[in-house]
């Protein structure tokens, strides 16, 4: 499909678009498409439409059109090398005359805000749906509380803190408790999950013993709602004659319909619960908390945990950065200070004004941040460094790498591409690999691969994960083939021709066989047959479970896996793998997820010019959402 060629703007405009570096196919046939649509100005209709196609592929919400008006967009490939993009306030005037662009309601496909974000129709319903939730269900406060019995309940709940201290965890804790919704974020070993534990145990203690609150736990992944699941029963908050609580992936709370975007929870068909609990938000897309929000009931509290300063979601949008900024979280209004302080002492200086008029004083009592993290010494490294890298402290960061007074970081350069195999083979953590050849048991191979684990910033490329796989299982092929040789019996050695034990991760969701997107298992020898293979997994009670290999879903060989991928996951030790060639992919937020997946130790390999690149880097995706809530 091909414009009618009626001007040489419209024939350079075709040229401009044909550049596979700088627009995809589908951005290219959109904008064939808006430009036929377009009633007028098909060149600057067409031009818009291709970039906010971009960047919606991109990440964004949304296009920031004074990002590129009067400026040109350059190519080295089109015939056509350079096509300049109008000025902002002519381009605004030639879209809404165009009659495919719009404002607010209606259904021109693209909606141009007044500020110059120009969407994409159904992200713009999106970002609106979130809006309206969070500003709607932040000033929704529940009156109808038996505050002494809540006030008992803390003192009983949250041990007392030294003079002069305040309990975080408690305030969050409150703040949950008397509002329909809230965002508690904070750092790995904050105490995210056991604060919802007993956050869920004073809304019990709310109820009368004839009343059963309907509760349901969700995560973006099974291994992160397997997790969410586990923190919670372990903190024994809630084992006092309640049943035991089950957490699903987001897909299947909702209800997935096959080859849909579409759930069968949604605003007509609420979800049946009176507190849902969702972790790890940094992970979900904009899309898909727009249709948890529609799915919520009126009467039901939301309560969304996460970590701010991680990787953004893999599809548009990063929400929680979004929506908590530094200088809202934990800055409450003067009413909200006192209700704290009625309920247990503490004084909090409210904040001195409202961050954005008309919007209520209330709406920033919804955010809460917990900073003490209960797994790091504030002199721990690992913290340090996860600290510095988050601030943007390339500086500091340099320094606790080089000067780390413990075994906690350990740096190393990366090497030619050549030489990464015999590395990884001469790498300490290599040898866990290998003890899983040796000791094919299930229950021990699940629990040697909870201990280590790699990271790669990339996917692909020379020290991308695709091939730190590759020179894995071929080493570890090469082991199995000379133990087999040693084997007398020679059937069973031509049988050992692949690794005897290999980590996979499902990548699509199989709803029949209960796999979904990020579960691990671990392909094995059947116990009851060696000279065949199963693949196990643990279900969501921890229990083993195992099929035929050659009915998994999408999966992928994880003796390595993304910095994206182990979001949601933690490791006593992490090997981080960087590039020696600088990405736009590498920034502060991949490099601090990476480092707090562990537990006990992290190692770095890479260029420290790469290194710091990274750290000065941050993801930037346009939205209007913070705009919106907070100005």
């Amino acid at each position: 499909m091909q414009f009618v060629k009626t001007s040489p703007a419209m024939q350079e405009l075709h040229a401009l678009l044909a550049d596979p570096e700088l627009f995809s196919s589908l951005d290219r046939h959109f904008a064939l498409f808006i430009g036929r649509l377009a009633k007028k100005h098909k060149e600057q209709a067409a031009l818009a439409a291709a970039l906010v196609s971009s960047k919606t592929a991109a990440g964004n919400i949304c296009l920031d059109l004074a990002e590129y008006a009067g400026k040109s967009l350059n190519s080295g490939r089109a015939a056509v090398q350079t096509f300049a993009c109008p000025n902002l306030s002519d381009w605004k005037q030639q879209l809404m005359l165009s009659g495919v662009a719009g404002q607010d309601e209606g259904d021109s496909p693209l909606v141009l805000h007044r500020n110059g974000r120009l969407y994409l129709r159904r992200y713009w319903q999106y970002e609106n749906s979130i809006i309206r939730f969070i500003e709607q269900r932040s000033n929704a406060v529940h009156k109808d509380l038996n505050y002494p019995k809540l006030c008992k309940d803390l003192k009983q709940i949250f041990p007392p803190l030294p003079a002069g201290k305040i309990d975080w965890q408690q305030i969050a804790a409150i703040a949950a408790v008397t509002r329909s919704f809230c965002i508690i974020s904070g750092g790995p070993g904050t105490g995210k999950t056991s604060t919802v534990a007993k956050i869920l145990a004073l809304l019990m203690g709310q109820q009368d013993a004839a009343t059963q609150l309907r509760i349901l736990l969700g995560a973006p992944t099974g291994k992160a709602a397997s997790r969410l699941q586990q923190a919670i029963a372990d903190t024994g908050f809630l084992q006092t004659g309640s049943e035991p609580l089950h957490a699903s992936t987001l897909h299947r709370l909702l209800g997935y319909v096959p080859n849909s975007p579409y759930f069968r929870h949604n605003a007509e068909n609420p979800l049946n619960a009176d507190i849902i609990v969702i972790d790890e938000v940094s992970m979900v897309d904009l899309p898909l908390l727009a249709k948890l929000m529609q799915a919520v009931p009126s009467s039901a509290r939301l309560i969304l945990l996460g970590d701010r300063h991680q990787l953004a979601s893999v599809q548009p949008g990063s929400v929680l950065g979004d929506v908590c900024r530094t200088e809202t979280l934990s800055s409450f209004s003067s009413g909200f200070c006192q209700l704290i302080k009625e309920l247990t002492a503490y004084s909090i200086e409210a904040a001195t004004h409202t961050h954005r008029e008309p919007a209520p004083p209330s709406l920033q009592d919804s955010f809460v941040e917990l900073v003490q993290s209960y797994r790091f010494t504030p002199d721990s490294n690992i913290a340090r460094l996860s600290k510095a890298v988050k601030n943007g402290d390339e500086v500091e960061a340099l320094a606790i790498l080089h000067n780390s007074t413990d075994d906690s970081i350990a740096w190393s350069e990366v090497p030619a591409p050549e030489e990464l195999a015999k590395k990884i083979h001469g790498y300490e953590g290599f040898s866990q690999l290998t003890a899983l050849q040796q000791t094919p048991a299930p229950s021990s191979c699940f629990t040697k691969l909870e201990n280590f684990q790699i990271l790669c910033a990339l996917r692909s490329g020379p020290f991308g994960m695709e091939r730190v796989n590759t020179l894995i299982e071929q080493e570890l092929a090469r082991q199995d083939q000379n133990d087999a040789s040693d084997q007398s019996d020679d059937r069973f050695a031509a049988k050992k021709t692949i690794v005897s034990c290999r980590p996979v991760m499902v990548t699509q969701n199989d709803y029949n066989l209960r796999l979904f997107n990020g579960d691990v298992g671990i392909i094995l020898p059947d116990p009851k047959n060696p000279q065949s293979m199963r693949a196990f997994f643990k279900d969501e009670f921890k229990k083993l479970r195992d099929i035929a290999p050659s009915l998994l879903p999408g999966h992928e060989t994880v003796f390595a896996m993304t910095v994206h991928k182990s979001q949601g996951s933690e490791f006593n030790s992490v090997l981080l793998i960087l590039p020696d060639q600088d990405s736009p992919l590498l920034t502060r937020e991949l490099l601090y997820t990476a480092i707090t997946r562990a537990r006990e130790k992290v190692e770095i390999w890479g260029s420290m010019t790469i290194f710091t690149s990274a750290v000065k880097r941050c993801i930037k995706r346009t939205s209007g959402l913070a705009e919106a809530l907070w100005g």
